[in-house]
This record gives C-alpha cells, sequence and structure tokens, in this order.
C-alpha cells in the first residue's frame, strides 16, 4: 500500500524538476544572443565569357600624291613653255673663219650644229626658237649637207651664198627647206636696215633687215648680219614646224654608267693642231665653255635693244659629238666637203658632268634626226642650249 504522502512527495518532485526547467529555459532565453538566421549559400551563375570585338584599326589614308603637273617644254631646249607656243625655228648660217671672231647672238641659240666647211674652218649653223636676238651673225654661204640638216626642221632659213653642185650633191634648197628667205615669196628680206627708222628690235616700223657693220680689224666679208627677231615677225606667217622628238629632257639627268669628265678635245681632222677645238666642264656652273686655237672662243650677246653688248666666253648645257662620214666632193677645184647627214653612226653624249655613247639615226631625208643611248632609248638632256658637233667618224673625240 502506497502511502499519500508517499504521492504527495512524488508529485511534488516531478512539479519542482518542470519548475526548475522552465525557469533554466527562461534563463539561458534571456541570456544567450539571439542566433542570426543562416547566410543563404549564394548560387553560382554561369556568367558568359564576352570577347570583346577589337575595335578596327583605322587605316592611315596615304597622303595623296600629287599628279605632276604636266609641264610643256621647248622640243629645242627642253625649258619649260607656255601650252600652246608653237614650234618656230630659225637657223642662220655663222661664220667662223678667224676674221668673224667674235660672233653675235650665240648664246641664244637653243642648238649649235658645228660643221667643217673648208680645211681647218668650221661653220655654225645657229637655231633660234625659244628667243630670237635683235641680230645675229656675221652670216656666211651654206653648204649641200647643211641643207640636208636643215630640211628636217621644216623651218625659215638663211645663208649668205651657196653653189648648187652637180649629182649626188645636188641640192635645191628653195624645193626643200620650208621658209627659205633667199628663194620664193620673200621680196625685201635682204632690204637694207637704217639704224634711223627704227631699234634693231622694233617690230613696227617699216625697216629693213641686213646691214654690215663696219669694225676695225674685221673685214666687209665678216660683217654681215640679220634683223632675226623681225624676219620671223615679218615672214613666219602662220607656219608651224612639223613637231618631232630628237631627244628627251630632265633637271638634274644623271646616268649610272656616265664616266666623269672634266675636258673634251674635239680635233676634227686638223692635223696641224689636233688639240684645236675642246670644252672644258666646269662643275660649280655645271656648264661646258669653248675654246679654240689655245684660247677661250668668244661671243656677244646684245643688251639694250641690241644698241650695246656683252663678251663672254661661249658656253652650253649638253654637247653631243654626231659621228659622220665626212669626204671631198670629186673634181671640185674648191676641194669642197661632202658629208653624210642621212643614215645612222655613233655618238657620245657630254651631260651634267658625265660621259655616255650613243647612236644617231636618220633613215631618209624626209625623216628627223633621233639622238639614242646605246640601249635604243632616246637620249635625255639637261635642259638649256645645246652644241651638236657634226665630227668626222675617223677622228674620234678624247676626254679627261
Amino acid at each position: 500500500m502506497i502511502h499519500t504522502s508517499t504521492i504527495r512527495q512524488s508529485r511534488s518532485r516531478r512539479v519542482r524538476a518542470l519548475c526548475g526547467a522552465f525557469a533554466l529555459a527562461l534563463l539561458l532565453g534571456s541570456c544567450a544572443p539571439a542566433s542570426a538566421p543562416a547566410a543563404a549559400t549564394p548560387v553560382e551563375t554561369a556568367v558568359p565569357v564576352v570577347t570583346a570585338t577589337p575595335s578596327p584599326t583605322a587605316t592611315p589614308t596615304p597622303s595623296p600624291t600629287p599628279t605632276p603637273k604636266p609641264v610643256n617644254r621647248s622640243l629645242t631646249s627642253g625649258r619649260e613653255i607656255p601650252e600652246g607656243t608653237p614650234l618656230r625655228p630659225f637657223i642662220l648660217s655663222i661664220d667662223n673663219s678667224n676674221g668673224a671672231k667674235p660672233q653675235t647672238s650665240l648664246m641664244e641659240a637653243d642648238i649649235v650644229y658645228e660643221f667643217l666647211a673648208e680645211a681647218a674652218i668650221t661653220r655654225f649653223q645657229a637655231l633660234y626658237n625659244d628667243t630670237y636676238p635683235a641680230y645675229a651673225g656675221p652670216v656666211r654661204s651654206t653648204r649641200y649637207y647643211i641643207i640636208d640638216m636643215v630640211q628636217e626642221w621644216d623651218c625659215m632659213y638663211l645663208h649668205e651664198g651657196y653653189v648648187v653642185l652637180k649629182k649626188p650633191y645636188r641640192r635645191l634648197p628653195q624645193d626643200l627647206i620650208t621658209l627659205y628667205l633667199p628663194k620664193g615669196d620673200f621680196a625685201g628680206f635682204s632690204k637694207k636696215y637704217y639704224p634711223t627708222q627704227g631699234a634693231y628690235d622694233d617690230l613696227e616700223a617699216e625697216n629693213g633687215y641686213k646691214f654690215r657693220l663696219t669694225e676695225t680689224g674685221r673685214s666687209s666679208v665678216h660683217a654681215l648680219y640679220y634683223r632675226i627677231a623681225a624676219l620671223v615677225n615679218r615672214y613666219y606667217g602662220e607656219h608651224e614646224a612639223r613637231q618631232a622628238k630628237r631627244f628627251n629632257f630632265q633637271e638634274g639627268i644623271t646616268y649610272e654608267n656616265g664616266t666623269p669628265f672634266t675636258k673634251v678635245t674635239l680635233p676634227y681632222d686638223n692635223h696641224k693642231d689636233p688639240n684645236w677645238i675642246w670644252f672644258t666642264y666646269d662643275a660649280q656652273t655645271n656648264r661646258l665653255y669653248r675654246y679654240e686655237s689655245g684660247e677661250p672662243a668668244m661671243t656677244r650677246t646684245l643688251t639694250d635693244h641690241g644698241e650695246n653688248y656683252i663678251t663672254e666666253q661661249m658656253n652650253v648645257q649638253n654637247l653631243i659629238v654626231q659621228y659622220v662620214e665626212y669626204g671631198s666632193v670629186k673634181e671640185d677645184p674648191k676641194h669642197r666637203r661632202t658629208c653624210e647627214m642621212i643614215g645612222s653612226g655613233k655618238c657620245d653624249y657630254f651631260i651634267n658632268g658625265q660621259h655616255v655613247t650613243g647612236t644617231w639615226s636618220r633613215p631618209t631625208a624626209e625623216d628627223f634626226t633621233t639622238y639614242m643611248l646605246d640601249d635604243g632609248s632616246l637620249v635625255t638632256l639637261e635642259p638649256g642650249n645645246t652644241w651638236i658637233a657634226v665630227h668626222p667618224s675617223a677622228f674620234p673625240v678624247t676626254y679627261e
């Protein structure tokens, strides 16, 4: 039998245990800090890898290379001239005997040809195109082979005297030269000029064209002059010469295979003095200076409308030695020469202190002469005046 007191004691112990547990729970709840909620575990989201497209590198725009402006060049000198300038050459036969020196207006010529005339005497053929001097001379006769040369230029030509030879040397210049002054419809071309009626370069006044200048030490045969600019103005008319490219021109031209030189000696066929004519090259001025018989070859260049002149040594930009076959006219008491200007031959070129070689060619009298390098291309000259020495092939020039 269980006593009531024992039951009460047991019930009392359970109540106290429950109360103690409850009290402990309250104590712990009031003293311990509240636990933070567990942080959410982040979910890794796959981020797509984006490859940046590189910005296109700007292609540099090249600076436009300016197209060189076409240069309208004179066919006789290579100098720049206005577009549309007509080709109107005038060729004059100029004396080179001892009594004729110094000559007048050679420096104004674009091209000077030098031919053997007789014995050890040469004759100049001065070609004017870019400018025309007030007057030039002294004027002398021509030769049949000079007529051959002039024919190709389709130009105006003037000389004083000419002997028509028998075949095969017979040439009738009035039939071969377009504006041949001594013949044709040129009445008055040899009319005497009077200084009292106008200046040498007066193109308006009615006046003549031919005159002789008296000078101490110069005979009248070596003192004949013509007013070139006035003749061109009066008689050229609407005619324009046939255009032909005999050579090219370029400023500062150089040749990789060129040989430097300082002096060129042209013996022609002067057996007594093979060093008769020579040119020296001056690098400072880039010019070739002419000498003859041991002396500087002097020329007069007109000033003050032709009333005065300066005397200077003849000098040129380019020198061409054109080798030809010279001979003698059979049974000619005057021992006149022959010269073959039709055909082909060798050339020496002296340009900007360099020597190069080549050839010339003129197949027929109706053709013009081309001056070529050994590779067959046209020779290129420095713009300026040119001297063409028509030289015997049997006596090549020497240079150093």
